[in-house]
C-alpha cells in the first residue's frame, strides 16, 4: 500500500469512528430527551391534569420536537425522536408516573399498590382581611409583579403563590389554568422532603446523623467513611457529575436506570469525606435507597412518607413518583398544590410539630439549616440558604427547584413563602420577591 493508499485509508478509519461517535453520543442524548418528554407528559397529564397543548408550549422547550402518544385508557404516554430513542412512562395511582427502564412494564405493574390511609383534612383557607401588621397593598404588588411577563427573554411563568404567616394564609395566587388543587411538580425540593423522611427515622433510632458504613457496598473501601450526615449535606466526596445539558451520572440516573439510588451507590470517591461540597442528586437518591433498606416490603416503604408525613399535616395531593425498581426518586420528582409545600414548610417553621405532636426530631429544623463547612454560605442538609447576600433575611433557609420552585422558610418573621412555576435559564429572581415580601410585614 502506497504511503497516499495509508494516508487515505486512515482518514477513512477516523471519519468512520467520528462519525460512530457522533451517532452514539447523539442517540444517548436523543434517548435522554425522550425519556424526559414521556416522563413530563405523564405526570402534567395524569397527576397535574393539564391539556396536551398547554404542555407542549410550556414544559417541552428543551426537546420540542419529540413525537408524544398519550394512552389515557392505559395511562401511559409514549414518547420518541424521530423514530429512534423510544421511551415510555406508565401512570400507577399514588406512585405517579415512572420510566420503563430495564425492567418491563409487566414487572414494574406486579410492584405493590400503594395504599394510604386517610390524611388530615385540609384546614388551610386564607385570612380575611389581612392582618393589620401587613402593608397589604405592598404584599399583593409583590405577588402581582411575578405573575408579569415584561421580558420576552427572560419569561416568569409563575404558576403559583402561597404566602403563610403565622401559619394562616395571608395570600395565594395562581396562573390561568392552575388552581389550588393543582399538584405541581417540586423538582429539587423533593430534596427536602427526604430530609424529613431521613429525620422521621432518625426520630424513631433506625438512623444517626454522624452513622458511617452505611451500605453493603461500600464495605471495602474508603466509601465506609462516609456518614449520613456527608451525604444529606452533599459533602460524601463521591464523584458525580451534576449536568443536565449532556449525557451525564445526573441524567442517566434519572431517566436510563431502573434504580436511580443504585446507579449512585457506584460511584467512586473522589475526595476526603466532609472535605468539599458539590451538589449532588445522586446523594439524594443514595439516601433514598438508605431509607428503603430500612423497611421490610416495597409496600411499607412507599406508604412510609404518606403514614409518617404527608398524612400528619395534611398534605393530601402529595405524590412522590419512583424509579421502575419501586424507589423514590428522592431527588427531584414529587408533586404536591402549591398550599400542600407550603404546609411543609410550615412544618419547618414549628421545629418539627404539627398539632402538638413532634414528627421530626426535636432540633432537626436546626440541623437542617445550620451552613455546611465549604459550601460558602450556599447549603445545609438537603435545604439551600443565601448568607452571601447579607440583605437577605439571614435565618432564612429554603427547598429550591429547578425551573423557579421554592419554599422559603423565615423564622424571623414567622413566614413561609412558596413559589411554582416553569421558569427557564433559572432566570427567577427569588432574593427580590423575598425581600418585597418581607418589606411588607410591619
Amino acid at each position: 500500500m502506497t504511503g497516499k493508499k495509508k494516508l487515505l485509508y486512515g482518514i477513512l478509519v477516523i471519519l468512520i469512528i467520528a462519525i460512530s461517535y457522533g451517532f452514539n453520543f447523539g442517540l444517548k442524548y436523543a434517548y435522554i430527551g425522550s425519556s424526559y418528554d414521556a416522563k413530563t407528559v405523564c405526570s402534567c397529564i395524569f397527576i397535574s391534569h393539564r391539556d396536551l397543548a398547554d404542555i407542549r408550549r410550556e414544559d417541552l422547550y428543551a426537546l420540542p420536537f419529540a413525537n408524544i402518544k398519550v394512552d389515557r385508557e392505559h395511562k401511559s404516554v409514549s414518547s420518541d425522536v424521530y423514530g429512534l430513542a423510544k421511551t415510555k412512562a406508565i401512570y400507577r395511582p399514588g406512585l405517579g408516573c415512572t420510566l420503563v427502564n430495564e425492567l418491563s412494564e409487566t414487572e414494574i405493574n406486579h410492584q405493590p399498590i400503594l395504599k394510604v390511609a386517610p390524611s388530615s383534612p385540609d384546614t388551610l383557607t386564607s385570612t380575611t382581611p389581612v392582618p393589620s401588621d401587613i402593608d397589604s397593598s405592598k404584599l399583593f404588588n409583590a405577588i402581582s409583579e411575578v405573575f408579569k411577563e415584561t421580558d420576552s427573554i427572560k419569561i416568569q411563568r409563575t404558576r403559583a403563590v402561597v404566602i403563610l404567616h403565622h401559619g394562616k394564609m395571608i395570600a395565594e395566587r395562581y396562573a390561568p389554568g392552575f388552581y389550588s388543587t393543582t399538584p405541581l411538580l417540586g423538582w429539587s425540593m423533593t430534596k427536602s422532603v427526604t430530609n424529613a423522611m431521613i429525620g422521621i427515622l432518625v426520630r424513631d433510632g433506625l438512623l444517626s446523623t454522624d452513622q458511617a458504613m452505611l451500605l453493603d457496598e461500600w464495605k471495602n473501601d474508603d466509601r465506609n467513611k462516609i456518614t449520613l450526615d456527608n451525604l444529606l449535606r452533599m459533602s460524601s466526596g463521591l464523584r458525580f457529575n451534576e449536568d443536565y445539558t449532556t449525557p451525564s451520572d445526573a441524567t442517566t440516573m434519572l431517566f436510563r436506570t431502573s434504580g436511580a439510588g443504585k446507579y449512585a451507590i457506584r460511584s467512586k470517591i473522589a475526595f476526603p469525606p466532609g472535605t468539599v461540597w458539590y451538589y449532588s442528586s445522586g446523594t439524594s437518591n443514595i439516601l433514598q435507597e438508605i431509607i428503603r433498606r430500612q423497611f421490610k416490603t416495597l409496600e411499607d416503604y412507599q406508604a412510609f412518607p404518606h403514614q409518617r408525613l404527608f398524612g400528619k399535616i395534611g398534605m393530601n395531593s402529595a405524590i412522590m413518583e419512583p424509579d421502575a425498581s419501586g424507589t423514590f426518586i428522592g431527588s427531584s420528582f414529587m408533586y404536591a398544590t402549591a398550599r400542600d409545600w407550603a404546609k411543609f414548610g410550615q412544618l419547618y417553621l414549628q421545629d418539627g410539630i404539627w398539632n402538638g405532636e413532634q414528627i421530626l426530631p426535636e432540633g432537626w429544623t436546626t440541623y437542617s439549616s445550620k451552613e455546611t463547612p465549604h459550601s460558602n454560605g450556599r447549603y445545609g442538609a438537603q435545604f439551600w440558604m443565601n448568607h452571601n447576600d447579607k440583605t437577605f433575611p439571614q435565618d432564612a433557609y429554603f427547598a429550591d427547584g429547578f425551573e423557579g420552585q421554592f419554599v422559603v422558610i423565615i423564622p424571623s418573621r414567622q413566614l413561609v413563602i412558596v413559589r411554582l412555576g416553569c421558569t427557564q435559564n433559572e432566570g427567577f429572581d427569588l432574593t427580590a420577591f423575598v425581600k418585597d415580601i418581607v418589606s411588607a410585614i410591619h
